[in-house]
């Protein structure tokens, strides 16, 4: 089946973008890509003709650190409800994700999540992977988390994870404790990237297995103008970071010196999304605790931020006010993460032969329709 999308605005990639362009779609993916949509040659028999009306296309987005959505976690959600995270990520653009175990896990449950993770197959948005985010994180630096959750480094335990799991993409790492090196150095072997966070660590903790920095700014050292911290090593334009952009988590004028000064290739909008997400204001229970969503703030009874409650292109939304044009949002939403993790070659940009993943669109970046290998979500 041939689906042409016409008149919309197109981002290409980082460089380019047509303001009056067509996009062909072929049974999974982009068949052909068109500058102007007034010079369309060759069209397949019995395709279907969408006029987008000007809406603005771009790729589909990768959030490669959230927690859930709508109630559900992935610390301990079955098949079910999986699938239906799956959905309500494609749903508001998120074609491709990784999914985040928090450091709130018992042994046991992290063995059922592995295994439950091993087998699936999502079937709206893409399941790239895990993120494991602890258990190996600072006591100094808990966020939500339950100190006695937090462990020390132990290779054993990482080896047991790695011997389960296939699908482990991404370990987060308090790199200044004992043993956290040894642990990047086999993660790095095994093609697993390696983030610092809820982390005391300084710049000169780290070794050159460290890709990045999970959520910039949240639980961690500050920025200092003599200790070298994470924050100012982030500067250096060395490491992949990860942004919450809500303008909670991080505030806009931080934002904009992030966007100003980092190079834009670095950088990874992530949601960190909670069980609050999609949810009505009130009282919940996340990674153990009493938490309160209200508005766009989900905050723990003692006052710290427990994950977001927004979505990829919320934060977009916030970012493009503060000056950052289209083609940028293209990368912080997803072709930088596709690239950190060798998918770009599929995903990203709207390049002929790559998968027809999509986000339609209008002026206020609110979603209009999503894609996923061809497929209209919302059909």
């Amino acid at each position: 089946m041939a689906v042409l999308l016409l008149h919309c605005h197109l981002v290409i990639d980082a460089y380019r973008e047509y303001l009056d362009g067509a996009l062909l779609i072929q049974d999974e993916t982009i068949k052909e890509v068109y500058p102007q949509s007034g010079k369309i040659k060759n069209m397949p028999e019995g395709c279907e003709i969408i006029d987008l009306g000007g809406t603005l296309l771009m790729p589909g987005f990768f959030d490669t650190h959230t927690h859930g959505i709508d109630g559900m976690s992935f610390d301990s959600a079955n098949k079910d409800e999986l699938d239906k995270i799956s959905y309500e990520f494609a749903r508001e653009g998120s074609t491709s994700f990784l999914a985040s175990l928090s450091y709130d896990l018992s042994p046991d449950d992290f063995d059922r999540q592995l295994s439950l993770f091993e087998g699936y197959e999502s079937p709206f948005a893409r399941f790239e992977g895990i993120h494991l985010e602890g258990p190996f994180l600072s006591k100094k630096h808990l966020g939500v988390g339950d100190p006695d959750r937090f462990l020390k480094p132990d290779i054993k335990i990482v080896e047991d994870f790695l011997n389960k799991s296939s699908k482990i993409r991404q370990m987060t790492i308090a790199y200044e404790l004992d043993g956290a090196k040894e642990i990047g150095t086999l993660l790095k072997e095994r093609g697993i990237k390696v983030m610092c966070g809820h982390s005391d660590a300084l710049w000169q903790d780290l070794d050159e297995n460290v890709d990045g920095f999970t959520h910039l700014f949240n639980a961690m050292r500050g920025l200092h103008h003599r200790d070298e911290t994470l924050i100012n090593a982030a500067f250096s334009d060395h490491y992949n970071i990860e942004l919450i952009a809500d303008g909670h988590h991080v505030k806009e004028d931080v934002l904009k010196l992030v966007i100003n000064n980092i190079d834009k290739n670095k950088i990874m909008v992530v949601t960190d999304s909670s069980i609050a997400r999609g949810l009505p204001d009130g009282e919940y229970i996340f990674i153990s605790k009493p938490c309160t969503k209200k508005g766009t703030d989900f905050i723990t009874f003692d006052g710290h931020y427990a994950g977001s409650v927004v979505s990829i292109p919320d934060e977009l939304k916030v970012l493009y006010k503060l000056g950052a044009k289209y083609t940028d949002l293209l990368l912080y939403g997803g072709l930088n993460a596709f690239r950190f993790y060798g998918l770009d070659k599929k995903f990203g940009t709207l390049e002929k032969g790559k998968y027809a993943d999509l986000v339609i669109m209008d002026d206020q970046l609110d979603i209009r329709d999503v894609y996923v290998a061809g497929r209209s979500v919302y059909a």
